[in-house]
């Protein structure tokens, strides 16, 4: 299986520096992320991060994490995640996988990324679904595999932000060497952005 990771390394390094470490969780336990997170083996646990915070989940085996709206930095590296790994709103960066796209954490049922800014999700391997909705940074979804749908629909404009990496076209949509079971989909997104697609499997279906 490929692995997945969504985010930016060199920011993940920062972040990792610079956040405070946070004691690990016992089973069947939810926890408040605002720092980093290293758990080792803790499938039952399920990682919130609020308003406000910055979360890195690294070297863990988790249930699932949740960013709330109004969340910053979202980092989940070299880490499993038994469920749904779901955020909504935040206003930095998301990375979910390993800091440098060579490894393969898996996500057992979902990714769902909605209400962001800059997305990237890179070599996962994903049981169900890879969804990229309604954000308004960078989008990428590359080298990676779903059991079923991968769908970057209904994008907002690029919207650049302070600390945003320079490139000649920042707001295009990128869905590179991907695999689905179902369909690989980029309906709806807003007409200032160019859909790049490229060696996916189905091919893409741009509307």
């Amino acid at each position: 299986m490929f692995r997945r990771c969504i985010g930016v390394a060199a920011v993940a390094a920062a972040l990792v520096a610079s956040v405070s470490i946070a004691s690990p969780a016992s089973a069947a336990q939810a926890v408040e992320c605002n720092g980093t997170l290293s758990l080792g083996d803790a499938p039952q646990t399920r990682v919130i991060v609020k308003a406000g915070a910055s979360c890195t989940v690294v070297d863990s085996t988790i249930k699932s994490l949740r960013a709330l709206p109004g969340s910053v930095d979202v980092f989940v590296v070299d880490s499993d995640v038994t469920r749904n790994l779901m955020v909504r709103g935040a206003t930095g960066t998301v990375q979910i996988g390993p800091a440098d796209c060579r490894f393969d954490p898996n996500i057992g049922n979902n990714i769902v990324v909605r209400n962001s800014h800059n997305v990237l999700v890179c070599l996962m391997s994903v049981d169900n679904n890879i969804t990229v909705r309604n954000n308004d940074g960078r989008v990428t979804i590359r080298d990676s595999s779903a059991g079923n749908n991968i769908r970057a629909n209904r994008n907002l404009a690029y919207n650049e932000q302070p600390g945003d990496a320079a490139h000649v076209n920042p707001g295009a949509i990128r869905i590179l060497r991907n695999t689905a079971d179902n369909h690989i989909v980029a309906r709806g997104n807003d007409a200032s952005r160019d859909v790049i697609a490229r060696d996916n499997t189905p091919d893409a279906d741009i509307a």
